[in-house]
């Protein structure tokens, strides 16, 4: 019955688009103002979770253990352990990251996301944070937002790349509501989740960020989320201090990157428990640390306002950086939900208000007061961590609506971006798509091979030869296959070998010693091989650094390699020209 419906629904909605003629920009339009009332709901129904969970494990479950200290440490793993029937029932869904998660979305799949993301997304992230995890909220509400979006999307039948556009509007709205800044989520969409600007997609963006922020300021926050004390003005000499505050941000943000991708990949090869309970294993060590820095807990901006207010004194400020990115590394890592966003703002206020104190005292002269490098320190961590200064520029302008640090936060931004840069390839999000195989930079061509894969275009039909072969052998059934390469394996069929038609020639006139050569006297043991589970874009680009004109596939197994098959560069193109004909038929059909 709902699928006759949804049927009966598309058939009218089709219907009066077609009755009214409406234009394409103003269906966009009308649909974003309806996806930014959407999205500001679901903030706000998430923001209402986020409470309740923080309620029930920070006070009354201790109440009801009694309420010793002591049950504060165990507490986020008790939230951990809450994740595992949604890992367990929902494996593939739950691997989805917000902001990486859109990404690849809006890249790969036209903006296809399934809206059930959302629902598992607004649970394990509530429980998570509730419980004590290290991590924000933003990064749950832009899966979130993408999510439904794609949802209403799919549901109207939209064209693919509409349904691109429309999921940057939800991501937009998402950002725009929870940090209640409007132009820091147009630029974050553009900048980030869609990583291009052009016309058409900023109108509609624009009108779903101003809606939410609207919905947000109505019902969930007034005024600007950090509230601050005002700050006078700089000297000009002062910005050679947040040049250099700006290069320890790109250092320590680079830290902060390399020691997430180090706990993800110990949780991931080194813990072998089951997935479901790694979280509660990671959430013990947050809620170790917790209970000496009780400030790195959770998702609350407390710890920060308290920073820039100067509270904390600057061996505090130190140890808490460094417990911060241990703990969030831990919570994301070890298959906790949540954003990255909020744990930067921290660690950027926890460093700008240590370098600021040691200005101050080195240089009381020209240094301003250190509250004001905590908040540009804020802006050059989060531009550094997601690459996208600009809207670390402006987010932090719109989050504590101080015009003061403008220029600071333009010259700390610009450096901490580029050392980065310079340590590491990429953000935080594109980092974690490429260890999945996704460049994202390298454009949608790319990105479409990302998503098609080696056991399904290669040839199985493969000319295998043994060790012990003769050369005649060889040379007979090289002729007879009418193909240059020979691939040499074992009794167990693993991959020993490659023989060249160019390998045979120098034997074709040595008659006297030839019939004694055998294949292991002239096969190359250096092969340059695809695994059948990698992309198309990773083949295509070790056919770049190697002159063959195909390449075997292998199938690894405790370390051997299985020989599969082959797999050519007109395999990859073929496929590539068949899956754009497909997507501009679909997109045709829409």
């Amino acid at each position: 019955m709902p699928k006759r419906l949804i049927m009966i629904f598309q058939k009218k909605y089709v219907s009066f688009l077609q009755q009214f003629k409406i234009h394409d920009q103003t269906f966009l339009i009308v649909l974003a103002a309806v996806i930014g009332l959407v999205v500001g709901t679901c903030t706000l129904v998430y923001v209402k979770m986020l409470e309740l969970a923080k309620d029930f494990f920070m006070k009354m479950l201790p109440a009801w253990a009694g309420g010793g200290k002591a049950i504060y440490i165990l507490v986020p793993a008790l939230g951990a352990l809450l994740l595992w029937p949604f890992i367990t029932f929902f494996p593939k869904e739950t691997e989805k990251d917000g902001v990486p998660a859109a990404m690849e979305a809006v890249a790969l799949h036209n903006g296809f996301m399934r809206w059930t993301s959302s629902l598992l997304c607004m649970v394990m992230s509530a429980i998570t944070l509730g419980s004590g995890g290290s991590a924000g909220s933003e990064g749950p509400i832009i899966l979130i937002g993408a999510a439904i979006s794609s949802g209403v999307g799919q549901l109207l039948r939209v064209s693919q790349n509409r349904l691109r556009v429309i999921v940057a509007c939800g991501s937009a709205a998402g950002i725009a509501c929870i940090f209640n800044a409007p132009i820091a989520g147009v630029l974050f969409s553009l900048e980030v989740v869609m990583g291009e600007f052009n016309i058409q997609s900023f109108s509609p963006i624009v009108i779903a960020s101003v809606i939410a922020t609207s919905f947000s300021r109505a019902f969930i926050t007034h005024g600007p989320t950090l509230r601050i004390l005002p700050y006078g003005q700089f000297s000009a000499w002062e910005l050679i201090l947040y040049a250099l505050m700006g290069a320890l941000a790109g250092l320590v943000s680079a830290g902060f990157v390399r020691t997430m991708q180090m706990v993800e990949h110990f949780f991931e090869h080194r813990i072998h428990f089951s997935r479901a309970i790694k979280p509660a294993c990671g959430a013990l060590v947050v809620g170790v640390l917790g209970f000496f820095y009780p400030q790195i807990l959770g998702y609350a901006y407390e710890p920060i306002i308290s920073a820039i207010a100067g509270n904390f004194m600057l061996t505090t400020l130190l140890m808490l950086l460094v417990v911060k990115i241990v703990a969030t590394s831990f919570t994301l890592g070890s298959g906790g939900s949540g954003g990255v966003l909020c744990p930067c703002l921290f660690l950027g206020a926890m460093l700008g208000m240590a370098c600021g104190t040691v200005f101050k005292d080195i240089f009381p002269a020209i240094t301003g007061n250190p509250g004001c490098y905590g908040v540009v320190g804020m802006g050059a961590m989060l531009g550094a961590v997601i690459q996208a200064p600009m809207t670390a520029i402006i987010m932090i302008f719109e989050l504590t609506n101080r015009s003061s640090v403008i220029l600071p936060m333009m010259t700390a931004c610009i450096i901490a971006s580029l050392v980065h840069k310079a340590i590491l390839s990429g953000s935080i999000y594109t980092l974690s798509l490429a260890r999945k195989g996704i460049d994202i930079a390298a454009g949608r061509e790319v990105g479409i091979l990302s998503s098609l894969w080696v056991r399904d275009v290669m040839d199985t039909h493969v000319a295998r030869i043994h060790a012990n072969t003769p050369y005649d052998v060889i040379l007979k059934q090289c002729l007879s296959a009418s193909c240059n390469y020979l691939y040499v394996v074992n009794k167990a069929g693993c991959l020993e070998g490659v023989i060249s038609f160019s390998d045979l020639r120098e034997f074709v006139f040595e008659e006297s010693f030839k019939h004694l050569v055998v294949a292991k006297d002239i096969y190359n043991s250096h092969v340059v091989y695809v695994d059948m589970k990698d992309t198309l874009s990773a083949a295509l680009n070790k056919f770049s650094f190697i002159d063959m004109e195909q390449l075997p596939v292998v199938d690894q197994v405790n370390g051997d390699k299985i020989l599969k098959g082959v797999i050519t560069q007109s395999h990859v193109l073929n496929a590539y020209r068949n899956e754009m004909l497909k997507r501009s038929l679909i997109a045709a059909l829409q």
